[in-house]
């Protein structure tokens, strides 16, 4: 994708991350109607970046030293650790799927800093004619504005493959 296609907020975040953190901060002590409605603004960023596969605004603002658990139909071993590996998990699930989405269902500020969020992921590979389709619940933990760690559960029992 081109840089300057990118909306602005997203330009910034991996532009200048250490700006996009401070402002992170800022709105962690604003009243919380004004937080939701940032929070829910910032997650619906992340699954459009995701879903024209952006991923290099998805993990702008991930820690360098991330804890990052992938989602279990795709990752049966234990956590991540590092930003670069989670980019280049994520690189290699796009690489292997022609289509990558992702569909916000539900999201919460559980406590300051610490959100969770449950979403729809699907991937579709027309090379290896497989579709994965599940729901994820996904905690996410902030410090300092950054995403310090991430884990994704399987919130449905199986996983789709129609």
């Amino acid at each position: 994708m081109q840089v300057d296609q990118r909306p602005l907020a997203d330009r910034i975040e991996v532009g200048v991350p250490s700006l996009a953190a401070f402002v992170a901060r800022i709105i962690g002590n604003l009243p919380i109607s004004i937080r939701r409605r940032v929070l829910q603004s910032a997650f619906n960023r992340a699954r459009d970046a995701f879903n024209r596969g952006d991923l290099e605004v998805v993990f702008a603002l991930f820690a360098p030293d991330v804890e990052y658990v992938p989602p279990p139909p795709l990752h049966k071993a234990g956590p991540l650790h590092g930003r670069a590996a989670v980019f280049d998990f994520w690189h290699g699930i796009f690489e292997c799927y022609d289509e990558n989405t992702i569909e916000n269902l539900f999201l919460d500020e559980v406590s300051s800093g610490s959100f969770v969020r449950r979403a729809r992921l699907r991937h579709r590979s027309v090379t290896l004619d497989e579709t994965l389709d599940y729901t994820i619940i996904q905690t996410t933990v902030l410090e300092h504005g950054r995403v310090v760690r991430q884990v994704n559960v399987l919130d449905t029992p199986d996983v789709s493959h129609p």
